[in-house]
């Protein structure tokens, strides 16, 4: 019934083609591992590409125009917990997993970060008894099976060390806005002597949640903001008091604060 409805899906609602959602049997000298690590060394290649838009790669940057010095980074241990199926017909293993993917580029002579998490699909062939990737390529369609990744159990300390690290970055190199990976508000247009402080402790009501599908950290909590500039001549004052969300990966030498960012707009 799930096959019948994401194919249904699939033809009236357009989209993905869906992701398979049973097994043939595979071929006797094929192991799980050996899927999963020929997945790996194609996503390694895609992490070294400095193109926006790298071919067989899952990941894509929308704004293209004058974007440069283009680089790639994948968290949330995307070779965890992955769904491979077999198709005998077309000797293909496919694995669908997740990842977060940050871009690091500059856009207009302007840093920029975006951070995106994303299912993949990865088409492995199997051929002369050897895998090769034919594509790894973002995915979502109606249907897929879920990607659960387990908890690592990350102290909540020296995550919150590195998140106020973040905030003092944020603040102590902001200009006209914070800078890239940063809550995005800023002063009006043509604002001059601009001067930010956070007045409050941003940690001091957070808290962490593990989102097993993306194997990362959601840290839901509030800061306060006082923005001092000129703006026509006139001293003005600006005090915030947004609830923003951070995301935080955990990685083999400890968290790293991918991204804050205001849910509100207070």
């Amino acid at each position: 019934m799930v096959v019948a409805l994401a194919v249904l899906g699939y033809f009236i609602f357009g989209g993905n083609e869906p992701f398979p959602m049973t097994s043939d049997p595979w071929p006797a000298e094929v192991k799980q591992e050996a899927v999963i690590a020929a997945a790996s060394d194609w996503l390694l290649r895609c992490a070294k590409s400095t193109s926006a838009t790298p071919a067989n790669c899952p990941q894509s940057i929308a704004d293209t125009s004058d974007v440069s010095e283009v680089r790639w980074a994948f968290y949330g241990n995307p070779l965890e917990a992955p769904v491979i199926q077999y198709t005998e017909v077309e000797s293909r293993f496919d694995m669908l997993g997740t990842v977060i993917v940050t871009a690091d580029y500059t856009a207009s002579k302007e840093a920029r970060r975006v951070v995106t998490p994303a299912k993949y699909w990865a088409k492995v062939k199997w051929a002369d008894g050897k895998l090769d990737v034919q594509e790894i390529k973002e995915h979502s369609a109606i249907g897929d099976p879920e990607v659960s990744k387990e908890d690592p159990k990350v102290a909540w300390e020296p995550a919150a060390e590195k998140l106020s690290e973040a905030f003092t970055r944020c603040v102590r190199s902001a200009k006209s806005a914070m800078p890239a990976g940063c809550p995005e508000w800023s002063p009006p247009s043509g604002a001059e002597k601009i001067k930010w402080a956070v007045t409050g402790d941003p940690l001091l009501t957070a808290r962490a949640t593990f989102d097993p599908q993306f194997g990362i950290y959601r840290v839901k909590g509030t800061y306060q903001l006082s923005v001092r500039y000129t703006w026509l001549g006139t001293a003005r004052t600006d005090n915030r008091n947004p609830i923003y969300e951070a995301l935080i990966a955990p990685t083999a030498t400890g968290p790293v604060v991918l991204q804050i960012k205001d849910t509100t707009t207070v």
